[in-house]
């Protein structure tokens, strides 16, 4: 019965989103489509979890060797409102977990800029008043955001778990009914092997293609983990045999995959995606950790937990501990790369 009255959620729920879409179609709702700068959307069908940061990194790693860019990004869960330009002044608190970690990869890059806004028209109209100069906006997860057009469309969608076998809320997690990627310019298929054979991609192309009015270009790329960073007084250049896993991400199952798979012991500690710890949860994570009967153990964490659990006032708890965050980046296949980065450019440069 509870699946039944979830299915007819999601059909008005459906209905309502489409009616939404249809008008932005049709043109009686006006979408701004800027002349400059260039926007890249950057989105998804899906609540989340299909790896948008690390691509914002890699475009951004990409396009500020030349060029002067922005990101733009609502900020998801910050404690704050309006636009804002991140800079040393701001916290994680103020800016969101995604904005921050962003500036704190690039802060001092004088080709980047990263901004707040909930409203993207606003913001990337208060950006080209603070730096004329920009000549790329990078819109983070905006693809339901259809009072701004885009240059380019990318939406990513999880190898383990595509859009074209999820279902829409409440019963299942898509924001918008499937037919929404025909928007789309590029789709990713994220958190991919990296070895995959044609045979194991073709299908996927297919049902995504079903669902796409014209040919899109379609890329798999796969996570790639880096090296553990030791933070705090402990300086250990090996990450311990056992860890308690503290993640506050939507799909943090392929990192505890990761670390088993490379002989790691995991006890998980799972909170809600962008959780803001409290301290109560800092106790709770220092409690599970003592309770790890074992002398050769750490806690473990993404970069975007890292960023929402250490810059606070108990940091020196946590600190005295052996905690470290390991750094991911989207990996292409080296054809798929090419084509990737030419694809951007061409909207670049047009």
């Amino acid at each position: 019965m509870f699946s039944l009255c979830l299915q007819g959620l999601s059909w008005v729920y459906g209905r309502l989103v489409s009616l939404r879409n249809y008008l932005y179609k049709k043109q009686i709702k006006k979408s701004f489509f800027p002349k400059k700068p260039k926007v890249i959307g950057i989105g998804n069908l899906s609540l989340g979890g299909t790896g948008k940061t690390p691509l914002v990194v890699y475009l951004v790693t990409l396009l500020a060797k030349r060029h002067v860019i922005a990101v733009l990004s609502r900020g998801y869960k910050r404690k704050s409102i309006g636009f804002k330009i991140i800079n040393a002044l701001e916290s994680v608190c103020t800016a969101g977990d995604e904005p921050y970690l962003l500036y704190q990869r690039f802060g001092n890059n004088p080709n980047v800029l990263i901004a707040v806004c909930e409203n993207r028209v606003k913001g990337i109209a208060q950006i080209m008043e603070y730096r004329p100069e920009v000549e790329v906006v990078l819109l983070d997860d905006a693809f339901q955001h259809l009072s701004l057009t885009p240059h380019l469309n990318i939406v990513l969608t999880s190898f383990h778990q595509p859009f074209f076998k999820d279902h829409l809320l409440p019963f299942g997690r898509l924001r918008e009914p499937r037919k929404g990627v025909s928007r789309a310019d590029i789709v990713l298929v994220t958190k991919s092997s990296p070895n995959l054979t044609q045979a194991t991609m073709d299908p996927i192309k297919t049902a995504i293609q079903t669902y796409h009015t014209n040919s899109v270009s379609i890329f798999f790329t796969h996570t790639i983990y880096h090296d553990p960073i030791a933070v705090g007084s402990f300086k250990g250049a090996k990450l311990p045999t056992v860890l308690l896993l503290v993640t506050g991400i939507a799909d943090p199952l392929p990192l505890q995959n990761h670390l088993e798979n490379n002989g790691h012991k995991v006890t998980h500690l799972d909170f809600p995606d962008h959780h803001w710890f409290s301290d109560g949860d800092v106790h709770t994570i220092i409690h599970l950790f003592h309770r790890l009967g074992h002398p050769d153990k750490a806690i473990v964490t993404t970069e975007k937990d890292y960023v929402r659990l250490i810059n606070h006032h108990w940091r020196k708890l946590l600190c005295v501990l052996p905690i470290f965050y390991i750094p991911i980046e989207i990996g292409f296949a080296q054809e798929a790369k090419e084509a990737f980065d030419r694809k951007i450019m061409d909207v670049v440069h047009a």
